[in-house]
């Protein structure tokens, strides 16, 4: 066999192989992705949310699915949708530097808000999240980045209605922000016949007030077992973010920030903003008339327990 015709076989081997794995496709590109990370590319789940920690990855999905579907699929239409400008310019750029590492990707044209591949027709078009974006059909996938901020409007007008008649993959990723919103609404109250996959993602830390200030404890004694299976009660698949283990960098980042900041952005809790009138409990007894459950989970600092709040 000619060495020309061994070339071709081994990258005709290369396009068989990442069309039927993504994590085998990001592999060979030099990632290494987090078990998580590798959960949420091999799902086939059309649905699926995801509550992570600032920081924690999330990135990765972002520019990985688009770009996977583009080079494998001929004619697709991914779409990344953020809320602002300036995140949207992020994550396009999160695309190209993708794609850049891959030496065999198809011939495409870069441009500020979309990647045209010209070998196979597909697009990945990368926007905020405004009315703009309407009027696109048949994606693919569609990622909502840092799905909290976007307006519930959005969800039900523009992204909604992609689906019509379509079995495209919807990802919502995001930090939370407030007991509010579709993103808030979906990751914790599933329906009968819920069709979502949830994930969660969080700092291994929890955040306490001790009688000298700020300080972390190991969440649910650093036991990441116990920790997925109390959430798995939920039907939420949970890790400990790889990232967050540095106990003296996340204690400056809970100094900077405070408690209840800390808590929405590295440990996932939907917190009440802070222009609240009423709280989402209060409200939601006024309806039920039930009181939500309150768990405390006892831990020791210095010799000195302490009673941390867990959501329930």
């Amino acid at each position: 066999m000619t060495d020309s015709g061994l070339s071709l076989t081994s990258k005709n081997a290369r396009w068989i192989l990442g069309s039927c794995s993504k994590i085998d496709y990001i592999k060979r590109l030099g990632f290494d992705p987090f078990p998580w990370q590798e959960a949420i590319l091999e799902s086939k789940s059309r649905r699926i949310i995801i509550n992570a920690a600032r920081q924690s990855g999330k990135s990765t999905i972002t520019s990985t699915d688009p770009c996977w579907i583009a080079k494998f699929k001929d004619k697709s239409l991914s779409i990344v949708l953020a809320p602002t400008e300036s995140q949207s310019q992020d994550d396009m750029r999160k695309i190209q530097q993708f794609i850049r590492r891959d030496p065999e990707y198809p011939k495409y044209d870069p441009a500020s808000t979309h990647v045209n591949v010209r070998e196979n027709e597909s697009l990945i078009s990368v926007v905020p999240a405004t009315q703009s974006a309407r009027g696109k059909s048949q994606p693919a996938v569609v990622i909502l980045d840092e799905a909290s901020q976007i307006e519930d409007l959005i969800y039900t007008e523009v992204v909604t209605p992609m689906f019509t008649a379509n079995d495209g993959r919807l990802i919502l990723l995001s930090t939370p922000y407030g007991k509010k919103g579709f993103f808030f609404d979906i990751f914790n109250n599933p329906r009968p016949n819920d069709p979502w996959e949830r994930y969660e993602v969080r700092s291994p830390w929890q955040p306490i007030q001790t009688p000298n200030g700020l300080d972390l404890v190991p969440y649910m004694d650093g036991d990441e077992k116990a920790y997925q299976e109390e959430r798995a009660k939920k039907g939420i698949r949970a890790w400990f973010s790889p990232r967050h283990y540095d106990y003296e960098e996340q204690l400056e980042k809970l100094f900077d920030m405070g408690i209840r900041k800390y808590q929405q952005e590295y440990c996932c809790e939907f917190v009440e903003t802070e222009t609240s009138v009423f709280s989402y409990d209060e409200v939601s007894r006024m309806f039920t008339g039930k009181r939500p459950e309150v768990k405390k989970e006892p831990v020791k600092r210095s010799g000195v327990e302490y009673s941390v709040i867990l959501e329930a």
